[in-house]
C-alpha cells in the first residue's frame, strides 16, 4: 500500500479505515483464533487448529482493589499553549500530547488501566494530528495500522482533517475491574465507547469544502457502543488480543467519496485490509 495518497483516495479511505476501526474497538466477540501445524511423520504432514479463546470454557476471577469504572482519562500531557480545535481554515493547533503513566508496563490491574487510558490517549493524538508514532508503539496488534497509515497519509498531503473536537473518541470502563482467565493470564474488561457527536465536530474535506460528522464517519449508531478490551501481559508490556470482523470493509462515507469506482477500488483495499488484520492476530495468537 502506497504510504501517500492523492487527496480523493485518502478520504475515501478515511471512510472506510475509520469504520473498521469503531468495529475493532467496540467488537464484543473479541477472541482471537490460532492454526498450528504439527509433523504426523516423517513422511507425511498434519494441520491442526487451535483455538485461543480467553473467555470461554476458561477459570475467571476478579482480583480485589477500589473501582475503576468509569471514563478512561489519562492523568498527565505535554502541551506548549492553548489547544484550539481545527476548523475549515487550519488543522487543531496545540494538541497535548500524551505522556506515559508511571504504571503503563507494569503487571498488575493498575498498569492494565494505566495501559488503556495512555492506548486511548495516543489515538485520539493520531486522529488530532496525524501523528501515529506514539500509538503504533504501544498497539502490538497490528489491527489498527492500517488506520494509522489513513489519518497519517491524509494529514500529510493536507488534504483533510478532524475539526471541531478535542476528544474525537471517549472510552469508558463499564466494570469495576476486569477479569483474569487464570488458564491463560488474559484480562478482559468491559467498556463502552462514544464517539463526539458535538455540533461542528467531523472531518473536513479541503477538497471538496464539506464537512463530514464524526458519527458519521465512524458510523456510530448515536448510543454508546458496548465491547470489551481484552488484553494480556507479555515480554515487559501490555498487548490487547484483538482481531477485526473480517466483514468490516464498510462503504465509503458518501459525502467523503467522489465517485463511484474511486469507492470500489478502496471498498477492495479494505476487504484485503480486514484478512490481513485477521491473519496478522491469527500470527500473534500463534506465538503466544
Amino acid at each position: 500500500m502506497s504510504t501517500m495518497y492523492t487527496r480523493r483516495t485518502a478520504l475515501t479511505a478515511l471512510g472506510l479505515g475509520t469504520a473498521a476501526l469503531l468495529a475493532a474497538c467496540s467488537s464484543k466477540s473479541s477472541e482471537s483464533s490460532a492454526t498450528t501445524s504439527a509433523s504426523a511423520t516423517e513422511s507425511s504432514t498434519a494441520s491442526a487448529t487451535a483455538s485461543v479463546s480467553p473467555t470461554a470454557e476458561a477459570t475467571t476471577t476478579v482480583e480485589p482493589g477500589p473501582s475503576m469504572k468509569g471514563e478512561v482519562v489519562l492523568a498527565d500531557y505535554s502541551s506548549t499553549g492553548t489547544f484550539e480545535p481545527g476548523t475549515k481554515e487550519h488543522k487543531a493547533v496545540n494538541v497535548a500530547i500524551p505522556v506515559e503513566p508511571a504504571k503503563l508496563r507494569e503487571n498488575s490491574v493498575e498498569g492494565l488501566h494505566a495501559f488503556i487510558a495512555y492506548w486511548q490517549a495516543t489515538l485520539n493524538y493520531l486522529l488530532l494530528t496525524g501523528d501515529g508514532t506514539r500509538f503504533t508503539n504501544i498497539d502490538h496488534t497490528g489491527d489498527y495500522s492500517t488506520v494509522a497509515e489513513f489519518f497519517q497519509s491524509m494529514y500529510a498531503s493536507e488534504s483533510g482533517w478532524v475539526i471541531g473536537s478535542e476528544r474525537p473518541m471517549v472510552l469508558s470502563l463499564t466494570a469495576d475491574r476486569p477479569t483474569k482467565d487464570t488458564r491463560t493470564g488474559y484480562y478482559t474488561w468491559a467498556t463502552e465507547m462514544v464517539i463526539d457527536g458535538a455540533e461542528g465536530a467531523g472531518v473536513y474535506s479541503k477538497t471538496n469544502d464539506r464537512v463530514q460528522p464524526l458519527t458519521e464517519v465512524f458510523k456510530y449508531p448515536g448510543k454508546p457502543v458496548a465491547g470489551q478490551i481484552v488484553a494480556h501481559y507479555q515480554d515487559g508490556t501490555w498487548r490487547m488480543v484483538r482481531r477485526a470482523p473480517g466483514t468490516a470493509s464498510a462503504s465509503p462515507v458518501p459525502s467523503l467519496s467522489p465517485s463511484a469506482s474511486t469507492a470500489g477500488s478502496a471498498s477492495a483495499e479494505a476487504t484485503a485490509a480486514g484478512s490481513t488484520e485477521a491473519t496478522t492476530a491469527s500470527a500473534e495468537a500463534s506465538a503466544q
